[in-house]
């Protein structure tokens, strides 16, 4: 395995750990609920019910990547970045809570780190 590819996993893995991290707290209806009260987030129960799914699935995803740190799947993973960044950025635009941008800006950076390492292998 050449260097370029051994970044490709590395900032694969340090992209799966944030989203982990990031987001083992919406697994639950509960600490979704809490996390949604701090950021000051409607808790509906069909956004609680969202949350928690897309909680779960990020969580799922970042586990998949954690234990195979495969270049294809960082792609995919670096192409949902700039999706999710498209999302936050068209939510800021209308209206949504301003602790968006810290997801926004964290997004945006493990997407480049991501892609960076993509090309140079």
């Amino acid at each position: 395995m050449t260097s370029d590819r051994t970044a490709v996993r590395r900032w694969g893995r340090a992209g799966a750990l944030y989203d982990f991290v990031a987001s083992i707290a919406f697994v639950t209806p509960w600490t979704a609920g809490l996390v949604m009260d701090l950021l000051g987030v409607n808790r509906s129960m069909p956004t609680l019910l969202f949350a928690t799914l897309f909680g779960t699935v990020v969580v799922m995803w970042s586990i998949a990547r954690w234990y195979r740190p495969e270049p294809v799947l960082i792609a995919l993973d670096t192409a949902g970045r700039a999706l999710f960044s498209l999302w936050f950025a068209w939510a800021l635009l209308n209206g949504q809570t301003k602790a968006l941008v810290v997801f926004l800006v964290l997004e945006l950076l493990w997407g480049a780190v991501q892609l960076r390492a993509l090309v140079r292998r």
